[in-house]
Order: C-alpha cells, then sequence, then structure tokens
C-alpha cells in the first residue's frame, strides 16, 4: 500500500476526476515534490498506461512507451510506435475497451524531442471528450513555466484541463508526518535542514539531527551533498549555471537587494533582471515585500525560498573543499554550533504558516495579507505582520530563543507606535522556543497579548478553519 502524506486535497480532487471521465490533468511542481508519487497513489488499482520522460530523442521515448503498453497485451507481438500518433491510437483504443488512465510524465522532455506533441494530443482529447471515451490523461512536469504554458490562452490546450494543480513543498506540521518524533524543537530543527520537500525528508529518514547533517547532507555521494547543484545544471531555460549560482551565493551571503547582488555579481541590470526572474520561475528565490495595508512595494528584498537551500548555501557550498578532502566531522560541529543562527528565519516562516493555516479564530481570524513589515533603513522590523480593510490586526515578534522576556514586548510595542494609527488597535502576539518569563506572563495576561511556544506549532486546536488561500 502507498503511504502518502498530507496532499489530502489533491487526493480527493483526483478522486473525483476518475469519476468524470473523460477527464486531462495538468499536474505541476518542483523536482522531488512528490508528483509521480501523488498520480500512483490516486490512480492506484486503476488500468494506467504510463510513461516516465527524459532526456532522450521522440524515438526513444516511443520504444519506452511501447514497452510500457505491452504489458497490457500479454502474450502478445512486441508493440513498435513510430509516430505519437500510432501510440495515442493505441491508447484510444484501449479506453474504448475499458477505462484507462494515460500518465505522460516529465511532459515537458516528450515535447522538447517532438515540439507538436501538445498538438497532437489535444486532437485525440477533443475526440476523447466529444465521444466520452473513459480515459484520464495526466500530463505532469517539473518545467513549471511551460506546463503552465500549456494552459495559456495561444497553447493547443488551452481552456481543456479539468484539474491543473500546482503541487508545492509540504509546510512545517505535513513535513514532520516523516518521522516517528513528536518534540516540537526537533521536528522544527529537522524542517530547517531539509525544508519541506517529500524526496528529501525520506532521504532523510528518521535520524537524529547530528546523523542527518554529518551521514545525508555533509557526505559525498549523499544525494542531499549536491542537490542544489544538480537542480540548476538541469534547471529549465539555465544555459549558463555559473552566473546563476553566483546570484543564489550572494543572496545566501545577505545580499538581498537588487543593487547589493549586482555589486557583488558584477553582472549588469538587465542581465541581473533575467537571472532572479528565472530564478523566481524555478522557485529557488522569492522576492520580499513589507506587508503593508496599502501595498506599497518599494522595500522588496530577495532571499534563499526553500529551507534546504538556504542550508546548504550556508553550510555546504562553503565548505566543499574541506567536505571533498572528507572532514565531514569539522564541518558538522561547525553547523551544531551555529545552526540556532540558521533557525531563526525558518521558526519565523513557520509561525505565519501557524497563523495562516492552523491558529484558532481567537488568535487570528480572517486577513487579507500577512508577512513582515520593515523600514527604509532596516532599523526597525515586524516578524509578524497581518492586514485586513486597511488596518493592522496582529503584530508579532519571534525569537527562536529559549526563554523570552519583557524586552521584546516593549520593542513591539514601540514598533506598533511607529506604524501609526492603522496599528493603533492591532493585537501583539510573542513567539518563543519554549517559553516566557513569569513577568512577561502576568503582562501578557493584563494586556491580552498572545504567547505563543514551539510546542504550540503543532499542537490541535478547536477551530482552525482553512485559510489556505491566503498563503
Amino acid at each position: 500500500m502507498i503511504r502518502i502524506v498530507d496532499r489530502e486535497d489533491e487526493l480527493a480532487a483526483l478522486g473525483a476526476v476518475l469519476n468524470e471521465r473523460p477527464a486531462l490533468v495538468v499536474l505541476r511542481g518542483r523536482r522531488r515534490v512528490g508528483k509521480s508519487f501523488l498520480l500512483s497513489a490516486a490512480f492506484a488499482g486503476q488500468r494506467v498506461l504510463g510513461l516516465q520522460a527524459d532526456e532522450q530523442d521522440e524515438q526513444g521515448h516511443l520504444s519506452l512507451f511501447a514497452q510500457e503498453a505491452a504489458r497490457m497485451l500479454p502474450g502478445e507481438p512486441p508493440l513498435t510506435f513510430h509516430t505519437w500518433d500510432d501510440a495515442l491510437r493505441f491508447v484510444d483504443a484501449q479506453a474504448r475497451s475499458e477505462p484507462l488512465c494515460l500518465v505522460l510524465d516529465e511532459f515537458q522532455w516528450l515535447c522538447r524531442a517532438q515540439p507538436a506533441l501538445p498538438s497532437i494530443v489535444q486532437r485525440y482529447w477533443d475526440l476523447w471528450e466529444r465521444e466520452q471515451v473513459p480515459i484520464v490523461v495526466a500530463l505532469a512536469g517539473s518545467a513549471l513555466s511551460f506546463m503552465e504554458g500549456l494552459l495559456d490562452h495561444d497553447s493547443p490546450l488551452y481552456g481543456r484541463a479539468t484539474y491543473r494543480p500546482l503541487l508545492e513543498p509540504l509546510d512545517y506540521r505535513c513535513a514532520a508526518g516523516f518521522t516517528t518524533s513528536t518534540e516540537a524543537e526537533y521536528l522544527l530543527r529537522r524542517f530547517a535542514i531539509v525544508g519541506g520537500t517529500p524526496q528529501y525528508q525520506m532521504w532523510a529518514m528518521d535520524l537524529p539531527l547530528e546523523e542527518l547533517v554529518s551521514g545525508r547532507i555533509l557526505t559525498r555521494g549523499r544525494p542531499l551533498y549536491d542537490e542544489p547543484l544538480h537542480l540548476l545544471r538541469e534547471g529549465e531555460g539555465i544555459r549558463s549555471p555559473g552566473s546563476y549560482l553566483s546570484v543564489l551565493w550572494s543572496i545566501a551571503r545577505g545580499d538581498t537587494r537588487f543593487n547589493q547582488i549586482a555589486n557583488r555579481t558584477g553582472s549588469s541590470p538587465a542581465g541581473l533582471t533575467r537571472l532572479l526572474e528565472r530564478l523566481e520561475e524555478l522557485g529557488y528565490i522569492e522576492m520580499r515585500v513589507p506587508s503593508d495595508p496599502k501595498e506599497q512595494r518599494g522595500r522588496g528584498t530577495y532571499r534563499i525560498a526553500d529551507p534546504y537551500f538556504r542550508f546548504w548555501y550556508r553550510y555546504v557550498f562553503p565548505n566543499r573543499s574541506r567536505l571533498e578532502f572528507g572532514r565531514v566531522d569539522e564541518v558538522a560541529s561547525e553547523v551544531t554550533a551555529d545552526l540556532d543562527n540558521h533557525m531563526g528565519h525558518v521558526f519565523e516562516d513557520c509561525c505565519r504558516v501557524w497563523l495562516s493555516r492552523y491558529a484558532s479564530d481567537d488568535v487570528m481570524g480572517g486577513f487579507d495579507g500577512i508577512g513582515a513589515w520593515w523600514t527604509r533603513d532596516g532599523q526597525t522590523e515586524v516578524d509578524i505582520a497581518v492586514h485586513r480593510a486597511h488596518r493592522y490586526t496582529l503584530l508579532g515578534s519571534v525569537k527562536w530563543k529559549a526563554i523570552v522576556d519583557e524586552r521584546v514586548l516593549d520593542g513591539l510595542e514601540a514598533a506598533r507606535e511607529q506604524l501609526g494609527p492603522r496599528a493603533a488597535r492591532a493585537r501583539l502576539i510573542l513567539f518563543a522556543r519554549r517559553g516566557f518569563t513569569e513577568r512577561l506572563r502576568e503582562r501578557a495576561e493584563r494586556e491580552d497579548v498572545a504567547l505563543v511556544t514551539a510546542a504550540d506549532l503543532f499542537a490541535d486546536t478547536a477551530d482552525t478553519g482553512d485559510r489556505r488561500s491566503a498563503k
């Protein structure tokens, strides 16, 4: 039996698709995020004909597809497909005889070898839809721009998709499903190391953190040792990986603004714009803007989006020379000593996710936007800034400290005053790794300040609501 973590919404939607045949699914998502696994789980027990494409030519793909198709006809002579028309005529005949799921995985490689394939699929799909042939066609791919382009108005498949999900990495709570531990600090540190990509979580196994870092990430030959380099070299539209690597390394070292990155890398404005846009499209970086009711967007900063990539660029990339010579224990000791410094931004992200998806309504309520806020000079920053109807409703401070005292609350109150009338009625909330001083607890009770620990981020709530749309 296939065990799948989270993805309940996607599984339910794919289950509904099976009852709506004919149906066309376009499934997008980064590599390792679990697209193939999801389709296997959703179509378990169904009659499936699938192809996992790669970088070979059209005849190579057709040969593989013929081998898979022959499995449906045991005892019959081997099949040969000379064109995709031949292959889809076979699919047509099989679907008319018995309901069928056709899965073309990593569809971008098929189309690179045969650019007319979307038009060929469209021609057969229109026939199947018109004649109500009981088939589900699932096109899956990790080339996000290409797969999204299949849905554009000038694409042959425009307007035909029955279901078109974007599969994203899991959040911190769902990622906890890959380990048997229920200890909040371990789960958050693990998430900060490998993030929410399901395959990375599986590679990490259920290991103590020290063994995970040294044995699964810092050791040559392990998949997590050089995964970012492989992905960058194979990335859609990337012709010069070194330029992209320079940009990512610049951001990892703290160059968060356009001019800083340009100065560090020596890139021209036009060239850097293209590099940043491509890295955003691939999901490697993201632009952060202050969470502001007036949507003032003049203070954007860049950061590496995925926790594992942030960890890798912080600890693996600058130490590759030592690691190549086997000095794993030396680097691992430095990682252990510094890990709590890496935790700060990850903990902030997890707290925002908790508020947007899991907190009870008496803490959060409805909202229009959630993020952070900072001044242009960077001297004042609010870790949590929630707004609704042009006013701030909740402001928070997040500290990956064992115990938080009143000084943190004082600083948050000062920031609220700096935000002015729009924040005058905003409730305050503090997050800490383990807890709060007794004096702070007493004051929080008097002033109606919410206090949340790392353990609370994993606790069940009576009323979580469904706020996923506000991510």
